[in-house]
């Protein structure tokens, strides 16, 4: 599969490479920090939150998502989507925090789903 999106690792490494510590660094406008805000907010996504929003197309009667366009081709790319997001060791480290501190509060280990 194809990479898609931006390309972190190469702007990791614009980064690294412009900020050596021999130029003097800049204060932000409001401006430039509201804009760049919402530029790295447009490339990144809530992962809870979209896999919620796939366990809810999952819900949702065949009958009503074919009347939405919704085809098996599209199921099948949203169940890939929810396994890699599942299988992802950054989820794994989340969920565990979660669980983690369900279990300070409580007392007792549990899993909570919205």
């Amino acid at each position: 599969m194809a990479k898609e999106g931006p390309n972190w690792d190469g702007l990791l490494k614009w980064s690294i490479a412009n900020s050596d510590g021999t130029a003097p660094t800049r204060n932000l406008s409001e401006e430039d920090r509201k804009w760049f805000m919402e530029a790295m907010q447009a490339q990144t996504i809530d992962v809870v939150k979209r896999m919620k929003e796939i366990t809810l197309v999952m819900q949702t009667p065949e009958e009503v998502l074919k009347d939405q366009g919704v085809t098996a081709a599209d199921i099948e790319d949203m169940l890939e989507e929810l396994q890699e997001h599942v299988e992802s060791i950054d989820m794994a480290n989340a969920v565990n925090v979660s669980i983690r501190n369900q279990e300070l509060k409580t007392g007792r280990k549990e899993i909570l789903i919205d």
